[in-house]
């Protein structure tokens, strides 16, 4: 999952420990969240012949996720089913305020496990804060409860998972850490400022069982998707 996989993505890992993880893919608008989780999907299912992912995209219809995709070099994925939420959100138009999404999300795992086994091996939920949106949660114990359990699921269905976490651009801004304590991993997708002008880059927080930098490693995008270059020798503190 870290090595072989996105382009310079080694550079950062020393080890590769994936297997049942959860990983959080946090960062705000801009900072390439979905394109860099389908490419490292992506990669990996390209390295393992007969495994197959599933996506699940909440705010962002399926066509407008692969368009995006495309316009940057990222080719689509025969082995990565994406759950479109837009299509179910009209299903469920009438019963949208009764209909827990959350509860769906758990059916919509269970039910391609049990459709395709050991095969099914990668999840990613795009994004938590559109699942908030969407499930009825009446506090802080609730939703800690929920993410608990929902985590559990993801592990004993022995899936490696990436979710994707929407911060906003207030630097003063203190959200919940629950989801963070809870994962395995944090990967954080940011911008900064450097002597050529403001590059997009990733940074490991966290990731368990496994020994990594935790410099920021700057982003690239060329003609065949992303790519790490390496970390910023020049930091102007953004």
């Amino acid at each position: 999952m870290f090595q072989s996989t996105i382009k310079g993505l080694d550079k950062i890992f020393k080890t590769n420990n994936y297997e049942k993880m959860i990983i959080m893919v946090s960062g705000y608008t801009g900072t390439l969240k979905s394109t860099f989780t389908y490419s490292l999907m992506s990669k990996y299912l390209d390295n393992h012949p007969g495994e197959i992912g599933l996506y699940a995209t909440i705010e962002e219809t399926k066509e407008s996720l692969l368009k995006n995709l495309k316009s940057i070099g990222v080719k689509p994925n025969e082995n990565i089913f994406i759950a479109d939420y837009n299509r179910t959100r009209e299903m469920y138009r009438e019963e949208s305020e009764n209909t827990d999404f959350l509860e769906l999300t758990e059916k919509l795992i269970m039910s391609t496990k049990e459709e395709r086994g050991d095969a099914f091996t990668v999840f990613a939920l795009d994004s938590l804060n559109a699942l908030y949106t969407l499930t009825k949660m009446d506090n802080d114990y609730l939703i800690r409860k929920r993410i608990y359990y929902f985590y559990k699921l993801l592990r004993d269905a022995g899936l490696t998972s990436l979710v994707l976490k929407e911060l906003p651009r207030e630097s003063s801004y203190v959200g919940r850490e629950d989801e963070n304590f809870l994962a395995d991993g944090v990967i954080e997708l940011g911008i900064r400022r450097t002597l050529e002008g403001k590059k997009r880059y990733v940074e490991v927080l966290k990731m368990r069982q496994n020994q990594h930098s935790m410099k920021q490693y700057i982003i690239d995008i060329d003609k065949e998707g992303l790519s790490i270059i390496g970390p910023s020798v020049d930091d102007m503190g953004y």
